[in-house]
């Protein structure tokens, strides 16, 4: 097998995903939002209206450390924005709350 040199290395390292790389990556994103039922009633939750901390976290049933988790996830995602007090899903949010059975 032949060696890499450290430039070769280098240039792997700092590479960036192909379009394809990055579809599947949003893809399996996605499904991994979807398939945990915390999530799925988070996002239910929130709707397209909102909702503040304390609304989310009493309608959806789980501790501060579990909704903080949680909420960290979608913000890093993309599906959820914070507006003031009030937890708003963005058009990738929506695009998960669509995809889920009412």
């Amino acid at each position: 097998m032949p060696e890499i040199s450290d430039d070769d290395l280098e240039a792997m390292l700092e590479r960036k995903p192909t379009m394809r790389e990055a579809k599947v990556d949003d893809h399996a994103l996605m499904v991994k939002a979807l398939e945990h039922p915390v999530r799925r009633k988070m996002i239910k939750t929130i709707g397209v209206f909102g909702k503040t901390k304390d609304e989310l976290k009493k309608e959806v049933g789980v501790d501060e450390a579990m909704l903080n988790f949680q909420i960290d996830f979608f913000i890093k995602g993309n599906y959820l924005k914070v507006e003031g007090n009030n937890y708003r899903l963005t058009d990738r949010g929506i695009v998960l709350l669509s995809n889920i059975p009412k």
